[in-house]
């Protein structure tokens, strides 16, 4: 039997790390989108406010900003998808109103 070299551990250290980080990004993604697909694809403000974590004042301040995706035929309503596709590009913007 032969001992197996630095680079051999090393290479095989490193797979075993790489396994592990694609196993917590798969497990995290399935917990993004559970948490994604939990809500309607019509959100409220008590949703937003579930979503945000914040109180009903500071859902009225994001949602004023032109930029916030929201149904043009009923009021009060927001596309799900779209909020949260929002959220991931405007995570700086949020900051101001979270502060």
């Amino acid at each position: 039997m032969q001992t197996p070299t630095l680079q051999e551990l090393e290479e095989d250290y490193m797979i075993a790390k790489f396994q592990i980080l694609i196993s917590q990004a798969y497990e995290q993604g399935v917990e993004d989108g559970r948490a994604k697909f939990t809500y309607p694809p019509v959100l409220t403000k008590q949703h937003l406010m579930e979503i945000f974590q914040i109180e009903l004042p500071t859902v009225d301040k994001i949602i004023k900003d032109s930029t916030f995706p929201r149904l043009q035929t009923i009021r009060a309503r927001y596309p799900r998808d779209a909020v949260f596709t929002w959220i991931d590009k405007n995570t700086a913007a949020l900051e101001k109103y979270l502060t």
